[in-house]
């Protein structure tokens, strides 16, 4: 089957080539390749080999059932990206789309996220050869999206790689820079390990134990972010090399820990079990610090082989049990792919693009605390939860009557940050009224934010159906529309109730009314441009209420020297996406299409109007921008610095410490988007940096 595959492949892309040069074909049996280093199965394999064939070649989906079979043709149609005949508001929405259909193909069958994850790696390996606008796109979402994935689902060969190569063309001067550093002081280092290793191996022998040792160099993208987050130099790292222990049994991995804490000094606070407390991904491993040769700290693991196949390929290792009938083996994969479908419940419910890029990357880069009940029974959250979280992780019915929490017999506000080892209790009351807005912005965790949404959701479910009907109404009235273009809108409101997943229009009504979907996004996906356009060439408003001014080198509709103002609440520059809403006796207010409070102004739609920039304009653009870091001596210094040796203007400045977290509000004058987003990545390599985005210019947000 494999070989006829790659025929079928072969045949399918004849005459393609990649940008590298090679026949195309390459790259699917590359793919075919890592797969097969996972240990998957021969249909995975094939449907690597095919994964392509879909969406580049002229192959239709009943030729390659006909041959392969509805299994293989399923894996490949998971690992398509999405092509459907809908029109998409933006690039970022259908990215997102496809986030969203990749997840929905892995709930159904885990191996398609295992050939995505071989495509891109291979695709990180030749990305020398990709555009050079592209590069950074794909290896930022690669860092933000993939690695993350490969790391829930515990695959660290691929994690690994694709967190390094990432790092490589996102900051070559750091990644370069930590690799000779590595190959100054690897002999001195390894001298160290290796002394170390023979007085294990010896006491090994003397208690008759058999076990195999190693020893590995931490990855280089694991040492950048120790290196900024810690704000050190390489030779301050102690941990560069790992002493791994590899034996037979649980019991002889414990008889093992006892033998390291007798010859060498444990580091207090720095063991972790997770034998007894695995990870989510399913990594299973004892971690103890010592005081090794030369008084240097020393990592050490130890774990049986079964486990140490585990860390390697993770669910690769697992997959086949998904459909075995053996209770706790099937159970036991069904608990490792809970985030899974908690991603697959909540999903639906976020109302931007946005939205769900950010909690998607919250569910997949979480660390884990682990607390208790007050019966004993032990919870795992992601870092950073409070009571609320945790009260929803009981039971729906739990966080909804929730009305206060006590840790450790202490009453704590609902936001508090719960730590490890701590007994959570949960204060209930049949009185409560549930829910309220507010505890959307204490809740963390995806999880009880869809809760909240959905218990919310339905307590104004009537009262969003009317006022998302009468929106929807009233906009498609301003069209009058002809006979055929009112076919071509239901058409296409057929179109986005499927794509959505509406049964009837009630759901529709509702989404409009509660804001998931906005009135504007609405209307463009189902009113066809030109007549959109037409529209508003009739429109008078402008006229009406726009008086005259300078126009800050915006076009209103084709029209410059209108009176217009940027919105200090997104502060727009030229190159960035801009809409603008009419003031009325005020002139018109220019906001950037992903402005935070679009969707308030867009339930007033016959008030916004297209806006262009007018680049001839030449004049410098007020921008606001934030900096999120672990704080640190000279932090804000150093920010300040790197803006003005960019050459950039300063023209207001606040900074603001919350513990360990601090934010840096900034207010600047810049030419356009590009010198922003140019000044943003210098901003990044500035050490204790976690975040940089845009901002207003007033107050704080």
């Amino acid at each position: 089957m494999i070989e006829k595959a790659y025929r079928f492949s072969l045949e399918a892309h004849q005459g393609q080539s990649r940008l590298s040069g090679e026949p195309y074909i390459i790259h699917p049996v590359a793919v075919a390749h890592i797969v097969a280093d996972l240990r998957m199965d021969d249909s995975t394999i094939a449907a690597a080999l095919l994964h392509d064939v879909l969406e580049d070649t002229p192959v239709k989906e009943q030729v390659l059932e006909s041959q392969f079979g509805k299994e293989i043709v399923l894996l490949v149609k998971g690992a398509t990206k999405l092509n459907v005949g809908f029109p998409f508001s933006s690039k970022e929405e259908e990215q997102i789309e496809n986030y969203r259909r990749l997840f929905i193909a892995m709930a159904e069958d885990i191996r398609v996220i295992i050939i995505k994850l071989a495509d891109r790696l291979h695709n990180m390996r030749t990305l020398k050869y990709q555009y050079r606008d592209k590069k950074e796109v794909i290896a930022r979402e690669t860092l933000e999206i993939f690695a993350p994935i490969a790391n829930r689902l515990g695959i660290a060969m691929i994690q690994t790689e694709l967190e390094n190569l990432s790092l490589f063309f996102l900051d070559p001067e750091s990644f370069l820079s930590i690799q000779r550093g590595i190959e100054r002081i690897k002999d001195q280092r390894e001298k160290q390990i290796q002394e170390a290793e023979m007085k294990l191996v010896n006491r090994l022998k003397q208690t008759n134990i058999d076990a195999d040792i190693q020893s590995r160099f931490k990855n280089i993208y694991s040492i950048y972010l120790k290196i900024n987050r810690q704000n050190v130099s390489l030779e301050d790292l102690h941990d560069l090399i790992a002493l791994r222990v590899i034996t037979k049994t649980v019991e002889e991995c414990y008889a093992i820990l006892g033998l390291v804490h007798s010859l060498w000094v444990p580091v207090a606070g720095r063991f972790k079990d997770y034998i007894a407390l695995p990870k989510s991904n399913m990594y299973q491993s004892l971690h103890t610090t010592v005081i090794g040769p030369e008084g240097s700290p020393m990592e050490i693991q130890i774990r049986t082989r079964d486990m140490h196949h585990v860390a390697e390929y993770g669910i690769a290792a697992h997959w086949r049990y998904k459909e075995g009938k053996s209770g706790d083996v099937g159970d036991a994969f069904n608990d490792r792919m809970a985030w899974l479908r908690q991603i697959l419940e909540w999903q639906q419910d976020l109302r931007t693009t946005h939205e769900f890029v950010e909690s998607l990357k919250i569910d997949l880069f979480d660390d884990e605390v682990y607390v208790f009940t007050p019966r004993g029974d032990l919870k795992k959250l992601p870092r950073g939860s409070n009571p609320l979280d945790f009260a929803f992780l009981i039971h729906t019915e739990v966080g909804n009557s929730c009305i206060g929490a006590r840790v450790n017999k202490q009453i704590v506000p609902l936001d508090y940050e719960l730590k490890s080892g701590e007994i959570v209790e949960i204060i209930t009351s049949r009185s409560s009224t549930g829910p309220s807005i507010d505890w959307l912005r204490i809740a963390k965790t995806p999880a009880a934010r869809n809760k909240i949404r959905a218990f919310l959701r339905k307590k104004n479910r009537d009262e969003n159906r009317e006022k998302g009907k009468s929106y929807m109404e009233r906009e498609l009235k301003k069209f009058t529309l002809t006979t055929e273009e009112q076919t071509v809108v239901n058409s296409n409101i057929t179109k986005f109730m499927e794509a959505n997943n509406y049964k009837i229009f009630d759901d529709l009504y509702v989404s409009i009314g509660e804001g998931r979907n906005t009135i504007r996004q609405f209307i463009n996906k189902v009113v066809p441009y030109d007549i959109r356009k037409r529209f508003q060439r009739k429109n008078k408003v402008i006229s009406q209420h726009v008086l005259s001014g300078t126009g800050e080198g915006v076009i209103i509709q084709g029209v410059t020297g209108l009176a217009v103002k940027l919105a200090r609440c997104c502060t727009p520059v030229l190159g960035d996406k801009i809409i603008g809403f009419v003031t009325l006796g005020k002139g018109i207010t220019i906001h950037r299409q992903d402005c935070q409070n679009m969707e308030r102004l867009t339930q007033n739609g016959d008030r916004l109007v297209e806006a262009g920039w007018d680049e001839s304009y030449g004049q410098l653009y007020e921008a606001g921008l934030v900096v999120e870091a672990l704080d640190r001596p000279k932090f804000l210094a150093d920010v300040t610095n790197t803006v003005a040796n960019f050459g950039v203007a300063i023209r207001s400045v606040h900074a603001h410490l919350m513990g360990n977290d601090a934010r840096i509000y900034l207010v600047i004058s810049v030419k356009n988007k590009e010198e922003m987003e140019n000044l943003f990545r210098e901003l990044r390599k500035v050490p204790n940096v976690k975040r940089v985005r845009r901002g207003g210019v007033f107050g704080l947000r």
